[in-house]
């Protein structure tokens, strides 16, 4: 029997999309379009900006935009309906000093976002690539200073996977500093992310979904890691993808039968959903 389900929330790496190159497959495509057609809400929810997140339905080829955007893991969410990006959750200027002068010391590069602009902290291979991209304002620092003059949602290390369990363990007594206020999470393979403590994707999906009239029994929400967990957990079907990390499998209701680049969201719609 197919599910009834009025809204679904997406995440993007490694769940709408495999390859991390931001590509999405015809079958994602179909099965997003197909959702819209049917009365679903639809929306996005990623670590990104929605200064990012909303050139997707144009760069994926879609035929009208998303119903909602979570961005910033959680900390914001913009309702198409009311064309309002609404800011949740914020680090205190404190505390990004604390942390962006240990990621320094620990030879990381770290980034964030303040006022649509992505701060770098050098020129790193990760800044090079995004540089490739010119779809949004960024630039490099000329001192490590600028990167707390001013708040922010989310502060981004590339570390790699196997030195992830050494930094968490690392940053325990500085998160404790800041009064545990900030968490580390992992959002991507390589990739960890400072966030507000509160902050979490289904946080933001329970806001739209109380202003839209949904329950969130009747969610069905996608993702594959850690900054996906809550929302896994939270709404009414948590799909995990079959690619994801253990411990988002161990929340999730349903773990997919095909993984991301196998066009694993729209074989889950199609067979089970629409």
């Amino acid at each position: 029997m197919k599910k009834q389900i009025k809204a679904v929330s997406c995440d993007i790496d490694a769940t709408l999309v495999g390859d991390y190159t931001g590509g999405l497959s015809d079958a994602n495509r179909k099965a997003l379009e197909d959702l819209m057609d049917a009365g679903v809400k639809v929306g996005l929810a990623s670590g990104r900006a929605y200064e990012d997140l909303k050139s997707y339905p144009e760069n994926w080829g879609m035929k009208r935009p998303f119903d909602f955007y979570i961005g910033l893991n959680g900390a914001s969410l913009y309702d198409d309906t009311v064309k309002e990006n609404r800011i949740f959750f914020e680090i205190e200027i404190p505390h990004i000093k604390l942390i962006v002068e240990e990621i320094d010391k620990l030879g990381l590069d770290s980034h964030l976002y303040v006022d649509g602009v992505t701060l770098f902290s050098k020129a790193s291979d990760r800044f090079l690539k995004i540089k490739q991209t010119k779809h949004r304002d960024f630039r490099v620092v000329e001192d490590l200073s600028e990167m707390y003059e001013k708040k922010t949602s989310k502060i981004l290390i590339n570390c790699g996977d196997e030195r992830m369990p050494a930094i968490r363990e690392h940053f325990k007594p500085i998160l404790e500093m800041t009064g545990n206020n900030v968490k580390l999470v992992r959002t991507s393979p390589g990739c960890m992310e400072f966030v507000p403590a509160k902050a979490n994707k289904f946080y933001a999906l329970q806001k739209y979904c109380e202003a839209h009239g949904i329950d969130v029994k009747d969610v069905a929400a996608f993702g594959d890691t850690t900054n996906d967990n809550e929302m896994i957990a939270g709404a009414g079907l948590g799909v995990c993808m079959c690619n994801g990390s253990d411990d988002t499998k161990a929340l999730a209701d349903v773990i997919s039968e095909y993984p991301a680049n196998e066009d694993g969201f729209a074989r889950f719609i199609d067979t089970y959903i629409l």
